[in-house]
């Protein structure tokens, strides 16, 4: 099923609302299904608060899907703080269970000390470890989604993010658009640069390229890849990327996507225009 929405409050809702427990009804309101909860900078919701949040999301028929903590670095050369990351990511699942959330959007790791390559490989050993962990806590429901990082000092290239998913059917690709042009500066342009997206996870995941979560804004990037994310109808020249090519290919290859915006104060209003791009598109 393909669904719409933004990521946390923007400038609209606040404008209208204080509490998120009212985002459910006002995005059904504007015809949109799906919402971003953040763990950003902590899982700092109560049980209580969680499970009544997810209530009322199930009830608005709003699929709920979380980013989780900022600081979760699978990269870190440093075991035992690997094994914290590894304790978010348990963490938040737990949390979303009682929020009927089954998608957290993780960053795979920034670069340290070591060459990419080496980087690389933590990560991918971490990602083993973790599956076992996720068996031992039967989070066998649960998505862990990997997301394509828009700095050159961060983990999380398209190929990487397919072979991190490749490791497990609980791992599932975030492919932000934004990001992933960012770090190309500027390689995501016409129809066959997105098919090009969807050809790496098939190399590695199979048939499971077919099932992804997206994050879509576009970006302003500089040498060293993304700067900051701004809104669809802002005037910056020459950045990108543009929608109507990857709504195409999403609809040749029958992708089955959930769609996150993440701009700049106007996520809702830029989810609805993707919402009709796509809709509107034969």
């Amino acid at each position: 099923m393909v669904k719409f929405g933004p990521s946390g409050q923007c400038d609209w809702f606040n404008e209208e609302h204080s509490h998120t427990e009212d985002m459910p009804a006002w995005l059904v309101e504007h015809g949109l299904d799906v919402y971003e909860y953040a763990f950003n900078k902590g899982i700092n919701i109560s049980d209580e608060k969680a499970a009544k949040l997810g209530g009322l999301f199930k009830e608005a028929n709003i699929e709920l899907t979380v980013h989780g903590p900022y600081y979760i670095n699978f990269a870190n050369p440093d075991d035992e703080m690997a094994d914290k990351s590894k304790m978010y990511v348990i963490n938040s699942l737990k949390k979303m269970k009682l929020m009927g959330a089954t998608k957290l959007v993780v960053h795979p790791g920034s670069l340290m000390k070591g060459s990419r390559e080496e980087a690389m490989a933590l990560v991918l050993r971490r990602l083993e470890e973790l599956s076992k962990l996720l068996d031992e806590n039967n989070l066998n429901d649960m998505y862990v989604c990997f997301e394509t990082m828009g700095k050159h000092g961060q983990v999380g290239t398209v190929e990487e993010v397919a072979k991190m998913c490749a490791i497990d059917k609980r791992y599932m690709p975030t492919l932000d658009f934004g990001h992933i042009n960012a770090f190309t500066l500027g390689g995501l342009k016409t129809k066959e640069d997105f098919r090009g997206v969807f050809e790496t996870l098939k190399k590695y995941m199979g048939d499971r390229y077919k099932n992804v979560h997206i994050h879509f804004s576009k970006v302003v990037y500089g040498p060293k890849g993304e700067l900051h994310h701004v809104n669809y109808n802002e005037d910056v020249d020459g950045y990108g990327p543009d929608f109507e090519p990857l709504a195409a290919v999403l609809k040749e290859e029958g992708i089955n996507f959930t769609l996150v915006t993440e701009s700049r104060g106007a996520q809702t209003k830029d989810a609805m225009l993707l919402k009709k791009i796509f809709t509107e598109m034969n």
